[in-house]
């Protein structure tokens, strides 16, 4: 099985130094970082300082600074805090399809954002939703990518779906206020949904990463199969022929469609992605789009 981590070069996590997480939300946490508040007054009233990290504004360099300690710091100022980042991944039996699978592209999409909010001091918190119940993940170092990477090479997904659980938990346990990125197939939709609803309701800013295979969006199949599925063990015998195919494919255009109908309303940000996707430019412009990084 491919592994989350093998792409994760030196060069990979130093081109995401150039991109910030355009999250629209701040948390109260306390603690500071690169996002602005939307809190009026205080702005302008410095706070501390944080290691300067390639791609940062040049205009808030403290040359003084510079000068005395012969260091590279950036101004933090008071109304500057930090937005926490939840990141829940779906590893039910359905995401282990696709060629790489949907939960290793899944994964390693959150890495991504991960690895962008770390470097600008963004703490990020990971949900695992499947049958075998994990501890969360918390990161704040901008080194500790790596821990996150040696959890999610080691997870296989199986069982049935659990988001509706997992993202109850973050409702009891986690920060008020954050932003939440949830990384699913969407196949887990009505207790999916509810929970979505309510993240809304309290303000939390969500971004929905719908991951699908090739394979399920466009079948190249033809001929008599017996299909099983993968979370509840049921078989069913299935002919795919021309016509067969055709209600198929519309049937995923239809799940695909319902999904926005549902997000645009709901001021849910949804991004769909194939399994497929390689970690590089388009997927980059991909997240910019969907107002994720910029």
């Amino acid at each position: 099985m491919e592994k989350v981590s093998e792409i994760f070069t030196g060069a990979l996590l130093e081109s995401l130094s150039r991109f910030e997480l355009a999250v629209r939300t701040l948390a109260s946490s306390g603690l500071r970082g690169e996002k602005r508040s939307r809190r009026k007054g205080g702005s302008s009233e410095y706070a501390d300082h944080r290691g300067y990290t390639w791609g940062d504004d040049l205009r808030r360099l403290d040359w003084h600074a510079l000068a005395r300690l012969d260091a590279l710091l950036i101004r933090l100022y008071a109304a500057e805090e930090t937005l926490p980042l939840e990141v829940v991944i779906d590893t039910s039996a359905s995401m282990d399809f696709g060629a790489p699978t949907k939960y290793v592209t899944a994964a390693r999409v959150g890495c991504c954002l991960t690895q962008v909010g770390l470097l600008k001091g963004i703490p990020v918190l990971w949900r695992f939703a499947g049958e075998k119940l994990l501890e969360p993940v918390r990161l704040a170092a901008r080194n500790d990518i790596a821990r996150i990477l040696r959890v999610l090479d080691e997870i296989t997904p199986q069982g049935a779906g659990a988001l509706g659980a997992a993202l109850r938990r973050s409702a009891m346990h986690g920060p008020r206020r954050r932003s939440l990125v949830v990384l699913t197939d969407g196949y887990d939709r009505e207790e999916l949904r509810h929970a979505l609803r309510a993240f809304r309701a309290v303000g939390t800013d969500v971004y929905l990463l719908l991951v699908l295979a090739p394979e399920e969006t466009d079948p190249p199949l033809r001929g008599e199969f017996t299909l099983i599925d993968a979370e509840s063990g049921r078989e069913s015998a299935l002919t795919l022929d021309r016509g067969t195919l055709r209600r198929y494919r519309e049937h995923v255009d239809a799940f695909r469609s319902d999904w926005r109908e549902f997000c645009r309303p709901s001021g849910i940000a949804l991004i769909e992605l194939s399994s497929n996707t390689e970690i590089g430019p388009a997927l980059f412009r991909t997240l910019a789009e969907g107002g994720l990084i910029t």
